[in-house]
């Protein structure tokens, strides 16, 4: 099988080979959902589940590109092979990434021996790429120790990281209104470790305070332990703890069988993601702007049925009758 005259099979070997070429170009493949972009990662997925998948969101402004830096160039020089996706808002011009985070990471820049790739948002929400979850496949098929994500960095809403990394550290900073948002839901809650970065800044002891704090209110008394580090990226302060903090919960979820429920929610989220893209893919090439389509939103328009009832009519012309909706 090929795709613009390239062997499928001849670039999984590669890959598997850890060919860094052929991997950048299976990439550019997946994200721009090339003919066939589906088999080549099919053909690589039952080589995957090695890789220590690590998540890094939070505000603008708290320092993640920088840390991601830090952590990146850490773990390499542990020996561990790193991979860094990160995650760019698009240009609301060509769809394509900013890269502003590659800007400030310039240690993985230097290093031959971490691949960071950028990827735009291209609009979608939750802090990711729609294409985020079959890259991981790639890189964890080439052999990657760790792959680091870095989220777009929209605050809040950010929390479909958790639905890929094993570990998911939220970062946030002092002076940024943090102590404030600590005490909301969201964000706050997906953390695996909690980062206070630019502690060299006044107020970051009281930021990593209040963070404690949070831990231990009524809504989260059923969560485990979530430890609160704190780091200046800037100055390379408190990066080899917040690393050993990574490989020890690597090692825990391991021992401790967490890693087998963290990956069977992996798995259902990737599922229904990937359902809910075929189910909208359907419903813009057979649905929408069909002559039923048309007759129904105007039906809406004229108040003549509301538009619940109308999907639920849509719903069963289209999916029912092909055994989507039936219930034994």
């Amino acid at each position: 099988m090929k795709i613009r005259n390239i062997d499928i099979d001849h670039m999984v070997s590669n890959i598997k080979s850890q060919s860094i070429r052929d991997l950048a170009r299976a990439i550019t493949i997946v994200e721009n959902q090339e003919e066939h972009y589906i088999d080549l990662v099919s053909k690589l997925y039952s080589f995957t589940g090695n890789s220590h998948i690590i998540g890094i969101t939070g505000s603008p402004g708290t320092g993640k590109s920088s840390l991601v830096d830090k952590i990146a160039t850490s773990l390499q020089k542990k020996g561990k092979m790193v991979a860094v996706l990160a995650i760019d808002p698009s240009s609301p011009f060509s769809k394509g990434a900013i890269l502003g985070d590659r800007i400030r990471m310039s240690s993985v820049q230097k290093s031959n021996d971490i691949f960071v790739r950028s990827l735009a948002s291209r609009g979608e929400v939750g802090g990711l790429a729609k294409s985020v979850r079959n890259i991981i496949t790639l890189m964890d098929g080439f052999g990657y120790d760790c792959i680091l994500i870095e989220t777009v960095g929209s605050g809040q809403t950010e929390i479909e990281i958790m639905n890929l990394a094993h570990t998911t550290i939220v970062v946030v900073a002092p002076g940024l209104g943090d102590e404030i948002q600590a005490q909301k839901a969201g964000i706050m809650e997906i953390a695996d470790v909690f980062v206070v970065n630019k502690s060299d800044l006044p107020g970051a002891d009281m930021t990593a305070k209040h963070i404690n704090q949070m831990i231990h209110t009524e809504s989260v008394i059923n969560r485990k332990q979530v430890p609160v580090l704190l780091t200046s990226a800037v100055k390379e302060s408190g990066i080899d703890n917040l690393v050993s903090n990574i490989e020890d919960r690597w090692q825990t979820i391991n021992l401790t069988g967490e890693r087998y429920e963290i990956e069977m929610k992996h798995a259902q989220y990737k599922l229904f993601e990937s359902l809910k893209e075929k189910i909208l893919c359907y419903m813009d090439e057979s649905i929408i702007n069909s002559i039923e389509w048309i007759k129904v939103v105007n039906e809406v328009k004229k108040k003549k049925t509301n538009p619940e009832k109308a999907a639920e009519s849509i719903f069963a012309r289209y999916f029912t009758t092909q055994g989507l909706g039936e219930k034994n």
